[in-house]
């Protein structure tokens, strides 16, 4: 039974190994497309395409938005580019574990219950929710709020720890 990654770009910069039998690598496009222009060995990405070893997907957007809403609760939403939303759904979508260093990647993906494992082997130590709140007012907004509604103060974020 072969094993599917999913990996975002810290993955490809911390070189991750490809020859573990047994284990089929996924990445999306916008991913793809970000490493291939810095990583100096786009010889040996073909190569490992053309074995089969690393396969380029897109998720479809059922599973986009069901990050985009995920991480919209969990309050990283603002954090997350492009490629780490592509990700994200790509391993939803397969059921297949995610490798990244990505602190607000691995917190969406533990709250959907995607299965994360580090390319440096540090990972997250518990699931975080970011609200943003006023440090004048100590009012508490949305994460996506930029500025205080009372008293016009630019807002800070702050987390509670969800376990």
């Amino acid at each position: 039974m072969v094993t599917r990654y999913v990996l975002d770009a810290t993955a490809f910069y911390a070189g991750t190994p490809f020859l573990s039998a047994g284990k089929q690598y996924c990445t999306t496009t916008v991913v793809f497309d970000e490493v291939r222009h810095i990583k100096k060995s786009f010889a040996a990405l073909e190569a490992l395409m053309d074995a089969g070893v690393l396969v380029l997907m897109d998720p479809d957007s059922k599973n986009l938005e069901l990050v985009t809403s995920a991480a919209k609760k969990t309050g990283d939403y603002q954090k997350l580019s492009q490629q780490d939303i592509s990700v994200l759904a790509l391993a939803k979508q397969l059921n297949a574990v995610l490798i990244s260093d990505d602190y607000a990647v691995a917190n969406v993906a533990a709250s959907m219950g995607i299965t994360v494992e580090s390319s440096s082997g540090k990972g997250i130590k518990q699931t975080r929710k970011w609200v943003s709140y006023c440090s004048a007012c100590g009012v508490a907004f949305d994460p996506d709020a930029k500025e205080c509604r009372l008293c016009g103060n630019k807002l800070k974020r702050r987390y509670k720890k969800l376990a």
